[in-house]
C-alpha cells in the first residue's frame, strides 16, 4: 500500500476542521494530525493538545509534512473587536511564526484559512480574488497581512489561501448569524437585526466549505492561489430572520431593528453593506461549486440539533 501523506490542521477539532478532518478520511490518502486545545470529534487522527504559539511542543508534527492547513484563529465580529491585541498576536504573530517554521523544514504545501472580510466595503461586486482588498476591521487587516506574507514564503512551499464566504452549518458557536436567529426562534426570544436588514451575505454550508478546502488542499498545480470558497446566492440579513420564522412554524419569536451605536450595538463603520463572491476561480481551478442552499442548509441544522430539540414544530419546508 502507498504511504499515506501527513496532513496537519491547526484548529483541527473546531468548526470548519472537523468537517474538513471527516472529508480528509473520506479521501482515504492522509495521515492526519489536529493541533487543538479540544480533542477531536473524529476517530482515526493524531491529537496533539497545544496552541500555535506552543511552537516548541508542535514542531515534530509541522517538519516534513505534506500539508499543513492552518485553520486556528480568533475569530467573530465582537470578540476580535474587543480584543484587538490578542487578534495581532495570534491571527498574525503566531501565525507569521508558524509559517517561518513550516517554509523551513521541508513542509511541502500550506492551506491558509483567510476570510471574505479582506474585501471590505469594496464597489466590485461579485468580489474577485485579483481585486483590491479593503480590510476594515484588525481581523480583517491580519488576515491580509498574512496572505501578503505568504506570497514571500511560496518559493519555500506551494501555497493555498482561502477566502471563506460566511459559513454556516452544525456545529458553529452561537455567535454567528445563522446559528443566533435558529437559537433565538427555538427560545421565543427575539431577532435581533442591526439596522434595517438591508445589509446582504453570501452563506456557504460548512460541508460545501471543507470540500473546497479538499480540493485545494490535493491542488499542487501552482505554487500560490487565492480562492473565493462561497455560496453565490445573495441574501439580506431581513431575508434570513424571515427564513427562520418559516422553518421554525411555532416560534413565537419577532424580528427586532436595533439601532447601529445604541447600547452594546456596534458601530455602523464596521459593518459591510454586500459580501458576494466570485465563483469562477473555485469552479475553473478546483471544479468546486457549493451546491447547499440555505434552506436546505437550515433543515441540516435542525435534524442535527432534532435529539436534543423537546417541544418545537420544526417546519422542512424551503
Amino acid at each position: 500500500m502507498e504511504n499515506k501523506k501527513r496532513a496537519v490542521i491547526t484548529g483541527g477539532s473546531g468548526f470548519i476542521g472537523t468537517h474538513l478532518t471527516r472529508k480528509l478520511l473520506e479521501i482515504g490518502t492522509y495521515d492526519i494530525v489536529i493541533i487543538d486545545l479540544v480533542p477531536p470529534k473524529v476517530d482515526g487522527v493524531q491529537f496533539v493538545h497545544a496552541e500555535i504559539a506552543d511552537l516548541e511542543k508542535i514542531k515534530p508534527y509541522l517538519s516534513d509534512s505534506d500539508v499543513v492547513i492552518h485553520l486556528a484563529a480568533m475569530i467573530g465580529v465582537d470578540n476580535c473587536r474587543n480584543n484587538p491585541e490578542k487578534v495581532r498576536q495570534v491571527n498574525y504573530e503566531d501565525t507569521k511564526n508558524l509559517i517561518d517554521f513550516c517554509a523551513a523544514n521541508n513542509v511541502k504545501r500550506f492551506i491558509f484559512s483567510s476570510s471574505s472580510e479582506i474585501y471590505g466595503n469594496s464597489t466590485e461586486i461579485p468580489y474577485r480574488e485579483d481585486g483590491i482588498p479593503q480590510p476594515i476591521s484588525v481581523y480583517a487587516q491580519c488576515k491580509l497581512q498574512i496572505e501578503n506574507y505568504l506570497k514571500t514564503k511560496a518559493e519555500n512551499m506551494s501555497v493555498g489561501i482561502v477566502r471563506f464566504f460566511n459559513v454556516y452549518g452544525p456545529g458553529q458557536k452561537d455567535s454567528f448569524v445563522v446559528s443566533i436567529f435558529l437559537k433565538a426562534a427555538l427560545n421565543h426570544e427575539p431577532i435581533n437585526i442591526f439596522g434595517a436588514g438591508n445589509q446582504t451575505r453570501c452563506f456557504t454550508y460548512v460541508g460545501d466549505a471543507a470540500s473546497g478546502v479538499a480540493r485545494l488542499v490535493e491542488y499542487d498545480q501552482t505554487p500560490y492561489e487565492i480562492v473565493n470558497i462561497g455560496n453565490p446566492n445573495e441574501l439580506s440579513i431581513k431575508d434570513v430572520a424571515e427564513l427562520v420564522l418559516k422553518k421554525i412554524s411555532q416560534s413565537k419569536s419577532v424580528i427586532n431593528y436595533k439601532t447601529y451605536g445604541a447600547g452594546e450595538v456596534r458601530d455602523v463603520s464596521l459593518e459591510i453593506d454586500r459580501r458576494v463572491p466570485s465563483i469562477e476561480k473555485a469552479r475553473d481551478l478546483l471544479g468546486f461549486e457549493a451546491k447547499t442552499n440555505l434552506s436546505d442548509g437550515m433543515s441540516l441544522i435542525l435534524q442535527a440539533y432534532a435529539p436534543v430539540l423537546s417541544g418545537q414544530s420544526i417546519s422542512a419546508g424551503h
